[in-house]
Order: structure tokens, then C-alpha cells, then sequence
């Protein structure tokens, strides 16, 4: 008998669905199924009642849950009991973000955080946000802070929202559509445009608006900075999209700032893999962070 296979009855006791227990661990269904009927086998008793909808544990399986439920609650306390007698470098949290966190006051978050546990260390470091999911998965961070991305429901994360912000149409000074009072992208099909690189979360975002809009941008300049598409407006290159608190941190005097007819948004998050291992100290900055957003 394994861990694993406990952890996987625990998951379908609870579900009382082979289906949706496989979503939330992340594995097939006929991986969850072999690893179940392995447990059986090496118990020689019959734990679930397939033949039901939902189904339904067997009196011996009701049994095993018990029992389970207090092996599984004795290993997390295991974990954390060990976890304080580590090296220091196992108290590390490594922590990577977006440039420009919209006011968030992660310095305060942290400080606050290493007063009641003064033995917690932090490393930060800055990259895109999907650089930052992948390097979630491939679990060189234990937190990230991202602009999430469409697809962010595929990935295997627990998710704090920080704030969401729209993304407003920035245009070069004495443009014919300045005084509207909001931009409509359908309309603005034939305008040259200025787009993020392809590398950033906000380039699917504003293709995909397009895209329902009916057309295809002309994209005249590809710019990851913020600061560097607001200046090319400026030299009346194009027209460009930006988020709220972008425009707030890089002036934009003189430019034209419609809303959007049909306003997209960026959702910044703060992630980490949902079967991340048990940590005394990751876990406690999750739920001190949890409170504090």
C-alpha cells in the first residue's frame, strides 16, 4: 500500500466520481482506476461500489476512509514537524513576479510575514507571465505573480486574485478618433497597430479582442516596455492598448485614452501548484497572503 494510492481513495471518497476525482489530481482516469484497484488487490476487499451513480463505498471502504483520513492528517503533521529541525535554505520561499504589481505591497506582505516566523528567507526575481507559469510547473518557484492568461483554468493552480484592470486604447495626439468617447475596435480595424510581443500574455489577449471584432491587427511594431509603445504613439506609429496601471506608472500627457467599446481586462494573480507539497512556512505565507488580499 502507498501514500499515493491513499491520497487517490481520499480524492474519489470525496468526489464519489472517478471523472472529476482524476481532474482535481491532475492524473487520467485509468491511471486514478489501476492505482484504486491496486489498493483492493494488495487488501483483498473490495473498497468501492462502481456499479452506482454517484458511487458508493462498500462498508469496508467506509472503514478505510476513517483510517485514511487520520494516516493522511498524521503524515501532513510529520511534514511539519520535521520541516522546523531542516537546513535554513528549506525555509526559503522563492517567490517570482511581473514588473509593475498595480500598488500590491508585497514588501509589507513579506515583512509582516517574517515577524512571526523571523526564520522564513525570500528570493525575488522578475519575468514574464508566462515564464512565470512555466516556471511554476517545473517547480523552480513556490509563488508567482502574473498577469493570468486565458487559458489559466488548464493549469494546475491555486489562484488568489490580486485585481483586475481594463485595458484602455491609447492614440497619437490629433487622431480623428480622440473625441469619441470610447474606441470600438470593429472600427478601428484599419488602424496601424503597436502590440506587445508575442512572449506576453497581453499580445493573446488583445489578438483574441481582435479576433471578435471581425479582424486581424496590422501590427506595425512588436514592443514588450510599456514605456517604449508609449513613446511610439507619441511619434504617431500606431495605436496601442494598455492597462490602467500602466498608464499611471508612464505618462502619456498629450495622447488621446479611450475606453474600449468592449472592455477586456488583465487579471493579475498570485499562483502556486495545488499539490504542492506540505510546508509549514509556504503554506502559512499562502494563508497570510489569502488574508491580506
Amino acid at each position: 500500500m502507498l501514500l499515493k494510492q491513499i491520497q487517490y481513495f481520499l480524492a474519489v471518497a470525496e468526489c464519489r466520481h472517478f471523472t472529476r476525482a482524476a481532474e482535481r489530481l491532475f492524473v487520467s482516469q485509468s491511471a486514478l482506476s489501476q492505482q484504486i484497484t491496486k489498493l483492493e488487490n494488495d487488501l483483498n476487499i473490495k473498497l468501492i461500489n462502481r456499479d452506482t451513480h454517484p458511487i458508493e463505498l462498500t462498508p469496508a471502504g467506509e472503514d478505510f476512509l476513517r483510517d485514511a483520513e487520520r494516516i493522511m492528517a498524521d503524515v501532513n503533521r510529520l511534514h511539519e514537524s520535521m520541516e522546523r529541525w531542516q537546513q535554513p535554505q528549506k525555509h526559503t520561499i522563492h517567490i517570482g513576479m511581473i514588473t509593475g504589481l498595480g500598488g500590491m505591497p508585497l514588501s509589507d506582505y513579506l515583512a509582516e510575514f517574517n515577524t512571526t516566523y523571523p526564520e522564513a528567507r525570500f528570493t525575488l526575481e522578475h519575468h514574464l507571465s508566462k515564464e512565470l507559469c512555466k516556471m511554476l510547473l517545473d517547480e523552480q518557484l513556490d509563488f508567482a505573480i502574473f498577469a493570468a492568461p486565458q487559458n489559466i483554468d488548464s493549469y494546475p493552480f491555486e489562484i488568489i486574485e490580486i485585481q483586475q484592470e481594463s485595458f484602455l486604447a491609447l492614440l497619437p495626439k490629433n487622431h480623428p478618433l480622440a473625441d469619441d468617447k470610447y474606441l470600438d475596435l470593429a472600427i478601428a480595424k484599419d488602424e496601424p497597430f503597436i502590440f506587445p510581443t508575442p512572449e506576453n500574455v497581453s499580445y493573446d489577449i488583445f489578438c483574441t479582442a481582435c479576433k471578435i471584432a471581425g479582424f486581424t491587427p496590422d501590427i506595425v511594431s512588436y514592443c514588450s516596455g510599456a514605456a517604449n509603445r508609449i513613446d511610439l504613439v507619441k511619434s504617431g506609429l500606431g495605436v496601442t492598448l494598455i492597462s490602467e496601471s500602466a498608464l499611471q506608472y508612464h505618462k502619456a500627457e498629450g495622447l488621446p485614452v479611450l475606453p474600449l467599446k468592449d472592455p477586456i481586462y488583465k487579471h493579475t494573480v498570485m499562483a502556486r501548484l495545488t499539490d504542492a507539497p506540505p510546508s509549514v512556512y509556504k503554506d502559512a505565507f499562502w494563508k497570510h497572503l489569502k488574508e491580506k488580499i
